[in-house]
């Protein structure tokens, strides 16, 4: 019942885990591979799972603090191997009955799952990390290592004592699931696709401008300058303890910095935010040359002008509105201006990047960098 306990926490957590992963996790798939594979993904999502899991059966329960005030390390490490069949050796006890005993005693159980912890961890690294037996032994014996000095350390010191023994045995029982893996792995291999085939097929997807890929850039871009204006804003009250931020504008400011913010770094850049060149993603001129500094001011002042002048000449509206009519001015104008956001997008994820307003005005698109030559001629939106 512990062990699925602490299975039922590993889930519990993961998604919390996948959450604060899964940004910096795309961003690197499109810097390295120019795509993010479902394949890929899977499987580095179900290696993050494990690993979570595994690190709780280690040191789940946690303990009551003060039961483990007076706890010596000493009273909490084994540095005899096998202990258990050595005591039955040393005593004569090893017959028929000690035997069987041994073979229904919690010992024996605890070795066998000792074992099997890190036959994952051994199959990972051969099939999808590509590790020889030596390096597979090698990273499960520091695996093992590390559990072991979480529990002998108490949780690297969280804990007034250690709570749980720290033994040798689990080390010698870690490293040989991790060897015994690496050659299970060899079924894997013979039914699943090689890493080298994945990234093959990412390299093949990774000269187009997808939807998603546009997507997860401007979400890095989105939180870059999120966390800048908030720095600056924090600054801002600093200096002037009486400053509130803005009522009626205040997303119309926050929106006109991140256009501001992010046509900065295309004019310094000649095409790309960080967000852009994290995803290998540069602006270009409609025919495929670099994009004018005229063009790339166009793109940014006709999006700001789609999505926020609607809301600024509703708050001026909102100040003089004298008759029902102007309500629905001020709510149509409103809507208007959520409408471009929810369109933009549909259009990069649903309709997978095909032009806006904005991109037709300023005759500016997207273009994938760092691809071979006679790739660069043959760009395109999916």
């Amino acid at each position: 019942m512990v062990y699925i306990d602490n299975i039922y926490k590993g889930l519990l957590v993961f998604p919390f885990i996948a959450a604060l992963f899964t940004l910096p996790y795309a961003v690197y798939q499109y810097n390295r591979h120019g795509s993010v594979s479902k394949y890929r993904t899977l499987i580095i999502y179900s290696y993050i799972l494990y690993m979570l899991i595994a690190f709780f059966m280690v040191i789940l329960p946690l303990p009551d603090r003060a039961s483990t005030v007076g706890n010596t390390w000493q009273e909490h490490l084994n540095l005899i191997p096998f202990r258990q069949i050595w005591l039955y050796w040393h005593n004569k006890e090893f017959g028929i009955a000690a035997l069987r005993k041994y073979l229904v005693s919690m010992s024996l159980w605890q070795l066998l799952f000792n074992i099997l912890l890190t036959v994952p961890f051994g199959i990972y690294m051969r099939y999808y990390f590509r590790l020889s037996l030596k390096r597979t032994v090698l990273y499960s014996f520091l695996l093992s290592l590390f559990y072991e000095t979480s529990q002998i350390t108490a949780l690297f010191g969280i804990y007034p004592g250690p709570y749980r023994l720290a033994d040798v045995e689990d080390l010698i029982c870690n490293t040989l699931g991790g060897a015994g893996g690496y050659y299970i792995a060899s079924v894997f291999a013979g039914v699943l696709p090689s890493r080298a085939e994945i990234d093959e097929k990412c390299r093949a997807q990774g000269t187009r401008v997808t939807g998603m890929r546009r997507m997860w850039a401007g979400l890095f871009d989105y939180v870059f300058i999120a966390a800048v204006y908030i720095f600056l804003l924090g600054v801002v009250q600093v200096l002037d303890p009486g400053f509130t931020g803005y009522s009626i504008y205040g997303e119309v400011f926050i929106w006109s910095f991140f256009c501001m913010t992010s046509l900065v770094q295309v004019l310094i850049t000649k095409g790309s935010t960080l967000g852009h060149a994290a995803c290998r993603m540069i602006l270009v001129s409609e025919d495929g040359g670099m994009a004018s500094a005229g063009q790339l001011i166009k793109r940014y002042l006709y999006l700001w002008l789609f999505t926020e002048l609607p809301l600024i000449i509703a708050g001026q509206l909102m100040n003089v509105r004298v008759a029902f009519a102007v309500d629905l001015i001020i709510l149509a104008l409103t809507a208007a201006s959520r409408i471009y956001f929810i369109i933009y997008f549909i259009n990069v994820v649903v309709r997978k990047g095909k032009l806006m307003p904005h991109d037709k005005l300023s005759r500016t698109l997207y273009m994938v960098t760092g691809v071979p030559e006679y790739i660069i001629g043959r760009w395109s939106y999916v």
